[in-house]
């Protein structure tokens, strides 16, 4: 699943790069507003231990919000 969420958050990427401002505040708004807690844990766990993964995707992560205990 974590290649699934790595996908789908470069897709979302790949539209906010277009946008002005700061695209990877966007994506993690998005995540923030859409994704469950479980699916970010995975995600930032899946970042954490060096998934590939597009530099606002990466940028991103110090954005997203995790459930009380795992950092973030």
């Amino acid at each position: 699943m974590p290649d699934k969420l790595i996908r789908m958050a470069t897709q979302i990427a790949d539209f906010f790069r277009s946008q002005p401002g700061q695209p990877e505040l966007a994506v993690a708004g998005h995540i923030n507003d859409f994704w469950t807690y479980r699916m970010r844990a995975q995600l930032i766990e899946a970042l954490r231990a060096g998934a590939a993964a597009d530099p606002i995707v990466q940028a991103a992560a110090a954005h997203i919000h995790l459930p009380a205990g795992q950092g973030g």
